[in-house]
């Protein structure tokens, strides 16, 4: 059996990345830069008040109860047409410029006032609640590198420094299709007997939507070898990567890996994870293939492991790896040491440190336990037991990335 690195490691090989086209800022959260951003100016590009207060000079307020007279009020976006001289404080709300001469400010909480005049009790340093220019970013320097995949708060950087359009990865286009004569619309009534909704689809429609790349539905196709071929050739033509859902294991009905040795240049194995062992992988018309097993939990835990990152390396994200952190296990977890095991986990809300419990039945149809779960705990191969308090790796399935390939091999 091939390990999940080395499986990785042939997929990442395959990678050829989108180009690059400008954004705007509503549409830039999810996507990739391109390219890096510089800083135009400083951030912020004044000194101003970080307090609610009054401007001095700190020379004046050396010792508790000094009294000084205000000589001005200088609200947020206005500018103090006044210097502070020794003895006077302009009073002075928060953002707004420093005044001329002033070099700290007083918290109004720390003041009181009476007849044009502040009395202030305490004696701050001098600098005290003033942000300076360049305190939060510095003109010309890098605010983000290429391969930055954006947030909210990335979305608000660029708009500090006014750059409205961003240049980011072009969005891959993936095809996505599942296959078998069993499965019908989730749409459907009453199930005919031995029939099922087909799940694995819409879920890998959403994984692939929240992978920053842009999803085409090729449908359900059925175990027909005609119907595969056309389905299989549109999404060549179509598509930038393709990931089918079953049809991948050492069943005597997978159609889809007899077309598929005829059409592309496909491998099927079996990787030392669970859930899922099977999987397929190459090439069809040049473009990424992904053959994924058929149950909906193995489908999601492939997805993770060699598709999300797949196509965040397409889009040229730096980190294409969900973040892993130590945790403590909630009750005693067992796995297969001929596998690495990813266990579906919640957190226990009323406990100091991250301590996981299951969320019910592990078997790789179970998908409503990764619905309600917080992470993976992941056990290495070799692993066949963590008991109850003892630490246990968790990947956050919820979270932005944070890891690149080449920091796990």
């Amino acid at each position: 059996m091939r390990t999940i690195a080395e499986v990785r490691a042939g997929v990442m090989a395959t990678i050829r990345r989108t180009p690059g086209e400008t954004v705007s800022l509503a549409g830039a959260v999810g996507r990739v830069l391109a390219q890096p951003v510089m800083a135009p100016h400083d951030v912020p590009n004044f000194a101003n008040s970080a307090m609610d207060g009054f401007a001095v000079r700190a020379a004046d307020v050396s010792s508790p109860g000094a009294v000084l007279e205000i000589v001005e009020d200088v609200a947020a976006g206005q500018t103090a047409s006044k210097r502070v001289e020794t003895g006077q404080a302009i009073k002075i709300m928060t953002g707004a410029p420093m005044p001329d001469g002033a070099d700290t400010v007083v918290r109004v909480e720390d003041t009181s006032e009476e007849d044009g005049k502040v009395r202030v009790a305490t004696a701050p340093p001098i600098g005290t609640s003033v942000r300076l220019p360049g305190g939060d970013v510095a003109a010309g320097s890098t605010v983000f590198p290429a391969g930055t995949r954006l947030t909210a708060a990335h979305v608000g950087v660029l708009s500090t420094i006014g750059v409205v359009e961003p240049v980011v990865s072009k969005k891959p286009r993936v095809g996505v299709m599942s296959t078998g004569d069993e499965l019908v619309p989730a749409a459907i009534g009453d199930l005919p007997p031995g029939k099922i909704r087909d799940s694995n689809r819409p879920m890998l429609l959403a994984l692939v939507t929240e992978a920053g790349a842009d999803p085409v539905d090729l449908g359900r196709v059925p175990d027909d070898a005609d119907s595969l071929r056309a389905v299989l050739g549109q999404a060549a033509a179509e598509a930038d990567a393709i990931v089918t859902s079953g049809g991948v294991s050492m069943g005597e009905f997978d159609v889809i890996k007899m077309v598929l040795r005829e059409e592309a240049d496909i491998d099927f194995f079996p990787v030392a994870m669970k859930p899922g062992k099977p999987q397929g992988f190459g090439t069809l018309g040049g473009k990424p293939f992904f053959g994924l097993p058929g149950n909906p939990v193995s489908v999601l835990v492939s997805f993770e492991q060699f598709v999300r990152p797949a196509l965040l390396a397409m889009q040229g994200a730096g980190a294409v790896l969900r973040p892993r952190v130590i945790g403590v296990a909630g009750e005693a977890l067992e796995s297969d040491p001929a596998k690495e095991e990813f266990i579906r986990v919640r957190f226990l809300d009323d406990q100091p440190t991250l301590a996981v419990v299951k969320t019910g039945g592990q078997g790789s149809h179970v998908l409503s336990g990764a619905a309600t779960a917080d992470a993976f705990a992941v056990l290495e191969r070799g692993v066949t037991r963590i008991e109850a308090s003892e630490p246990v790796v968790l990947e956050l399935f919820r979270a932005q990335e944070t890891r690149s390939v080449e920091d796990v091999g």
